[in-house]
């Protein structure tokens, strides 16, 4: 296969538009070229009179590859070499038990699709609702409903990213195309195909609960056990191998495997694991706000135009170094989005920002972060980071009494004003 790179096509341009720059790219006729798949798709939008999206393609022809690239005489005309991704092989020797996934979010799910794909038959326990039934919580909560403290925006099915548009970039590396495995299981369940290919792909809240639905079903139907509103409480550990786990305070279930999943919200699980002698250590991580803006200010900013139909929402991307050494960026940025609240414990609010699928929104917002590292928050304990958390997520909630988040306009802020 013949991998096309550096394609460029003016916005709105047709399939016939791209057959016809490839075949000129590699110098042949356009009747040789029999499939051409996007790999990559990215836009130049530095001319804002002059927008381009740039793709790379995965071209198959009729004839030898090989004479194809030599004759084409251009670096942007190579043979690819990219493997998909194969899953490791796995010992031989029976498990006492069926492997425990611990947490159904993004982590959970697809270890437990690979595992029972692999003819393991996973149990998972997830402390949340079904993804169905915690949608109707989040909205009751939302419209002035109770707080479930084990099933809201940030647990449940399908975790936090559930309520979170569905972004799927990442600046990791990709040499074993684990990257572009999840892509392709995504798409096999329900997501629009596009995210193959599209440099930020996003799925949409809205298409992603179905996804996840569809996930669990597959798992099950392979061999897989689900238990939900099942919170591991507690771990048997002895002579330094896990022998069982506590589910709700008072079930056990022996098991020799177990995969925790369970996210950066699982506070009572990490104190627990400390209470049971497992290593725990604390790292940086970041705090912020988020901020909220008309979504044809951006799309005026990146495009120079307020709509252009053709591309749709715009997002950002903001980065800073300060002079004391800490980094602010923006993160989880949600075009045509909302902020909505995410809290997980009782007096706390937080905030995310999600979008559906058709980002259509009148506005756009991004968390706003900046680093935070451990010496900020020593207290002599691995959970000084949380201790930082929880206060600040506490005063967010004194300042309006409810577990709506407290809002303020920028130029506020900035000149200190309330």
């Amino acid at each position: 296969m013949i991998r096309i790179n550096q394609l460029k096509l003016s916005v709105g341009h047709t399939k016939a538009d791209m057959k016809k720059k490839a075949a000129k790219m590699m110098r042949i006729p356009e009747d040789k070229i029999l499939s051409l798949v996007p790999v990559r798709q990215s836009l130049d939008a530095r001319k804002k009179n002059e927008l381009l999206y740039i793709y790379s393609l995965n071209a198959t022809v009729s004839g030898k590859e090989g004479a194809v690239i030599k004759n084409a005489k251009n670096v942007n005309v190579v043979l690819n070499t990219e493997k998909p991704y194969r899953f490791p092989e796995h010992g031989q020797e029976p498990l006492c038990h069926r492997p425990v996934i611990v947490g159904f979010g993004p982590a959970g799910m697809f270890c437990g699709l690979m595992l029972a794909r692999a003819g393991f038959g996973p149990i998972v326990f997830e402390r949340g609702e079904r993804v169905e039934e915690r949608k109707r919580s989040v909205l009751q909560f939302w419209q002035g409903g109770e707080l479930k403290s084990n099933s809201n925006v940030q647990f449940g099915e399908g975790g936090a990213g559930t309520f979170s548009d569905g972004k799927l970039n990442t600046l990791v590396k990709d040499p074993l195309m684990r990257n572009r495995k999840v892509l392709e299981v995504f798409v096999e369940f329900g997501a629009d195909p596009s995210i193959l290919y599209k440099n930020k792909p996003h799925i949409g809240t809205d298409v992603l609960s179905v996804i996840v639905k569809n996930m669990r079903e597959e798992i099950i139907r392979l061999g897989g056990t689900f238990y939900f509103q099942s919170c591991v409480t507690d771990f048997r550990i002895k002579d330094g191998a896990l022998k069982a786990i506590t589910v709700n305070g008072s079930e056990e279930f022996e098991t020799d495997v177990t995969v925790l999943a369970v996210g950066h919200s699982a506070r009572d699980t990490f104190e627990r694991l400390l209470e049971r002698s497992v290593p725990i250590e604390k790292k940086a991580f970041a705090v912020g706000l988020r901020i909220q803006h008309p979504q044809r200010d951006i799309n005026a900013a990146q495009y120079g135009a307020a709509e252009i139909e053709a591309l749709g929402a715009a997002d950002y991307k903001v980065t800073h170094q300060c002079a004391n050494g800490r980094g602010v960026y923006s993160f989880c940025m949600c075009p045509g989005g909302v902020v909505v609240a995410a809290q997980s414990e009782e007096n706390t609010v937080v905030t995310n920002g999600m979008s559906y699928h058709a980002r259509d929104g009148k506005n756009a917002n991004a968390a706003l972060a900046v680093s935070v590292d451990p010496k900020d928050y020593d207290d002599g304990t691995p959970f000084g980071g949380v201790a930082l958390q929880r206060r600040i997520e506490h005063a967010a909630y004194t300042q309006t009494g409810s577990y709506r988040a407290p809002c303020q306009r920028v130029g506020d802020f900035l000149a200190g004003k309330p």
